[in-house]
């Protein structure tokens, strides 16, 4: 084989040179690869037609817009202020009240300190089968009152004892009797044959020779009894 000349080697010098620049370039520059046309029944085929054939102006459509959100406004609630505002008149309402518990309706005896709606139809309830209150002390009487409770009415209650209801102990019926706390149905039957013997009941003393009658019950009774 003849040895390449001068003018060969150089030939061959710069064709290796141009590949190698061109093996460079595509391996620097890759060859973008192009998207592929959209099918027709595609969203972005709609879009296309409206914003023509720029994929870039479609992407750019797609992009979500984003707005600056407004600093949010607080307002300052007083709700709770106003509550324990009324929380303390009430407590102070309730520290100066002073209640007739023969007078007040149930709503009046909701102001006092410990009395809710239940109660207070059980403190006007057994009012009204007594004829009224005649003591303080009475209140102790009513059903679910305790010593802590009571303790705490005390003061904030008076009893206006001239409107009580009292029987004619001379003339009332068995029936009209037997309705008072104080008396069963018993010691009515025992009263009204005491009478029907002639006798008259004149003082509290009398209702002593009734043998089922005890002095306790003379004592509570004797506030609710006319002879």
């Amino acid at each position: 084989m003849n040895k390449p000349t001068r003018k060969q080697t150089r030939a061959y010098a710069l064709l290796c040179a141009i590949l190698a620049v061109v093996l460079l370039i595509i391996i620097i520059f890759p060859h973008k690869k192009t998207t592929p046309p959209p099918s027709d029944h595609s969203a972005l085929s709609k879009e296309i037609a409206l914003f023509g054939d720029s994929i870039i102006a479609v992407k750019e459509q797609r992009k979500p817009t984003y707005t600056k959100r407004q600093p949010r406004q607080f307002e300052y609630d007083t709700s709770y202020r106003q509550y324990y505002r009324e929380k303390k008149e009430l407590a102070n309402r309730r520290n100066e009240m002073v209640v007739d518990i023969n007078h007040a309706d149930t709503i009046q005896l909701q102001e006092l300190y410990g009395i809710g709606p239940a109660f207070a139809r059980r403190i006007v309830k057994y009012r009204n089968l007594l004829g009224g209150y005649t003591r303080k002390e009475q209140l102790m009487e009513v059903y679910g009152m305790t010593n802590d409770r009571y303790e705490a009415l005390i003061p904030h209650i008076t009893v206006d004892t001239t409107a009580v209801e009292k029987i004619a102990i001379n003339e009332a019926t068995v029936e009209q009797m037997k309705k008072h706390p104080y008396l069963d149905y018993y010691q009515a039957k025992a009263i009204a044959d005491y009478r029907a013997k002639g006798n008259r009941f004149r003082g509290k003393e009398d209702l002593l020779k009734i043998s089922i009658i005890d002095e306790a019950t003379i004592r509570k009774i004797s506030d609710y009894i006319q002879f």
